[in-house]
């Protein structure tokens, strides 16, 4: 079971588009989480916005990983 350059070249824009969704609240707010800047109702939007960044991230590392060991 050999991987070829374009298998590691699909891993590592696996691993780039699932930062970049970790990140994406960051870099579209310019700030990281911070309760004393946000109002009360957006607090909670702002919160889930992130944990929800967060989840879809973590499956796109761990699909492109799955991928990755499974693709014979």
């Amino acid at each position: 079971m050999k991987k070829g350059t374009s298998d590691i070249f699909y891993l590592v824009l696996g691993f780039s588009i699932g930062v970049l969704i970790l990140l994406s609240p960051v870099i579209i707010t310019g700030s990281w989480y911070d309760i004393e800047s946000t109002l009360g109702g957006l607090l909670i939007a702002e919160f889930l916005m992130r944990t929800g960044a967060l989840v879809i991230g973590l499956l796109v590392i761990y699909d492109t990983i799955k991928t990755f060991y499974l693709k014979k």
